[in-house]
C-alpha cells in the first residue's frame, strides 16, 4: 500500500465531468464523461477523453489534441480535426471509469475484496498513465465531492490527514477474459493469490460472485484448488460443483483429502455425484463408496484414508524419502504409522523423531509400540475425548483387526462434534 500523494499525482475523479474547453476560442464543447487508455504498455497510458456534447452524444477525442489538463477544473483542447462521429475504440483501448468504478480488487495484504473508489494517475507534462487503485474512503469522498470538508473534519480532531490506500496497477489483472466487460473484478496476478494460505484464498471467493470464482478455481492448479475449496463453505462448494466443468469439477475432488471429498460428494445428487465418480480413480472411488455408507456419527465418516505409514523393516532415512516425494498428498504427515506384514499398527513415530535420528536407525528402535487408536465404529465423541485427553493432532482408525484404515485430524473431529462452530465460521458475515 502507498500512503504518499505526490503533487504529479491526479485522480480520474478530478477528471471526470470536467468541461472540455476550446483552447483557441473559449468555447465549451461538453464535458468529460469518461477517461480512455491504452493497454500497450506496462501501465495503461491515457490515449483519449469520451467526450459528452452539448446534445448528449458522445464522441471520441484523440489525447493528441488536449493541450492542458486543470484538475477538477477543465480540460484544455486544440481543434485541428473533426471528432469522430461515435464512441469507438480501438482494440487495446479501455474506459477507465466504466471499467474499473466500483469494481471487485483482491487486497493481497488483507486477504479480502475491496472495491475501487477511484484510480490514481501519473501526470507528467501531458502524459497520464493509471499506475494505482484507490481503494480507500477517501476515494469515494473525492468522487462525492466532499473530500475536502470530512477531511477538515478529521484533521481537526486527530491532527492528520485521511489516509490513503491504494494498491499498485502492477499487482492487478482482469479475472475475467474480457477486461472490458460488465462482469469483470480485479484481482492480484494468480501468481500471487496461489501464495496465499487456502483459507485466506476461500475468504476471497466468498466476496466474490459464482463467474469470478469459477475464473480463480481455472486458474489454480488442482492441488492448489482443493486445498483451497476445502476450506469454502459447504454450500458453496457444492454450487460450484455443479457450475464447474465435469472434468475441472473431478479434478479438485480427486485432489482433496478423502474425506472431505466425501463430505461433498454426499451433499450432490445422485446424478452428478456418479458422473464425477466415472472420471475419478478406480481405488478412490471404492474408498468413496465405502465411506458413503458409514454413519456420520462414527469415527470411519471423519477419516482420511491418506496418511503416512511405513513397514517395520524401515529406517528413518526410508521415511524422510517417503515423505519428501509423496507429502502432496498427506493431509498430516507429522504422524509416521508402522506396519506388520499384515498392515496392522504395530507402532508410531513423529516426523521430528525421524529428522534428528540418524539415516539408518531402524523404525523399530524410534517408534512408540503403544498406539493410541480408535476403530471405524467409535462414536466421534469418543474421538473427541481422547484429542482433548492427549492433545494429538492426528489418530489413526483401524478395524477389529487391527489393519489402519485412516486418520482423523484434531479439526475434523470437533467441527463434527461443534457444529454450530463452523456454522458460525462458514456463514459470511
Amino acid at each position: 500500500m502507498i500512503n504518499v500523494l505526490r503533487k504529479n499525482f491526479i485522480f480520474l475523479s478530478q477528471i471526470v465531468g470536467v468541461p472540455v474547453v476550446d483552447l483557441a476560442t473559449g468555447a465549451r464543447l461538453g464535458r468529460v464523461a469518461d477517461v480512455v487508455a491504452t493497454l500497450r504498455e506496462m501501465y495503461p497510458r491515457v490515449s483519449g477523453l469520451a467526450l459528452k456534447l452539448h446534445n448528449g452524444k458522445k464522441v471520441y477525442l484523440p489525447w493528441r489534441q488536449v493541450a492542458r489538463v486543470n484538475a477538477s477544473k477543465s480540460v484544455e483542447v486544440s481543434v485541428i480535426e473533426v471528432f469522430s462521429d461515435s464512441l469507438r475504440l480501438s482494440e487495446n483501448e479501455i474506459l477507465l471509469k466504466e471499467t474499473f468504478w466500483d469494481k471487485q480488487i483482491v487486497d493481497i495484504e488483507g486477504s479480502k475484496v475491496v472495491r475501487v473508489n477511484d484510480l490514481h494517475l501519473l501526470k507528467e507534462d501531458l502524459n497520464i498513465w493509471l499506475v494505482h487503485m484507490d481503494v480507500g474512503i477517501p476515494g469515494l469522498l473525492r468522487r462525492l465531492g466532499c473530500y475536502s470538508f470530512v477531511n477538515a473534519i478529521v484533521r481537526s480532531i486527530f491532527s492528520a490527514d485521511m489516509e490513503d490506500r491504494f494498491i499498485s496497477w502492477k499487482f492487478v489483472q482482469p479475472i475475467t477474459p474480457s477486461i472490458g466487460s460488465e462482469a469483470l473484478a480485479l484481482k492480484v496476478h494468480h501468481s500471487k493469490l496461489s501464495h496465499l494460505h487456502p483459507a485466506d484464498l476461500a475468504d476471497i471467493l466468498i466476496d466474490l460472485g459464482t463467474d469470478e470464482r469459477i475464473a480463480i478455481l481455472n486458474s489454480l492448479d488442482n492441488e492448489t484448488a482443493a486445498q483451497m475449496f476445502q476450506e469454502l463453505p459447504l454450500k458453496i462448494r457444492v454450487q460450484l460443483v455443479y457450475v464447474l466443468p465435469l472434468e475441472r469439477a473431478s479434478g479438485i475432488v480427486n485432489a482433496m483429502a478423502m474425506d472431505e471429498a466425501v463430505d461433498l460428494l454426499s451433499s450432490v445428487s445422485h446424478k452428478k455425484l456418479n458422473a464425477i465418480k466415472a472420471r475419478l480413480p478406480k481405488e478412490k472411488v471404492e474408498q468413496i463408496n465405502t465411506l458413503l455408507k458409514i454413519s456420520e456419527r462414527v469415527a470411519g465418516s471423519l477419516m482420511n484414508t491418506d496418511f503416512v505409514a511405513v513397514p517395520h523393516t524401515a529406517t528413518a532415512g526410508m521415511v524422510l524419502q517417503k515423505i519428501k516425494t509423496e507429502a502432496k498428498k498427506f493431509e498430516s504427515i507429522y504422524y509416521i504409522y508402522v506396519l506388520d506384514d499384515s498392515s496392522a499398527v504395530t507402532g508410531v513415530l513423529t516426523l521430528r523423531q525421524a529428522l534428528v535420528s540418524a539415516p539408518e536407525k531402524p523404525v523399530l528402535e524410534l517408534m512408540r509400540k503403544r498406539v493410541v487408536k480408535v476403530h471405524m465404529d467409535t462414536d466421534v465423541h469418543d474421538v473427541a475425548e481422547i484429542f482433548y485427553k492427549y492433545n494429538f493432532t492426528a489418530v489413526p482408525v483401524v478395524d477389529r483387526r487391527n489393519i489402519l484404515k485412516g486418520i482423523i485430524t484434531m479439526r475434523d473431529a470437533f467441527e463434527t462434534v461443534f457444529p454450530p462452530i463452523r456454522n458460525e465460521i462458514e456463514e459470511p458475515s
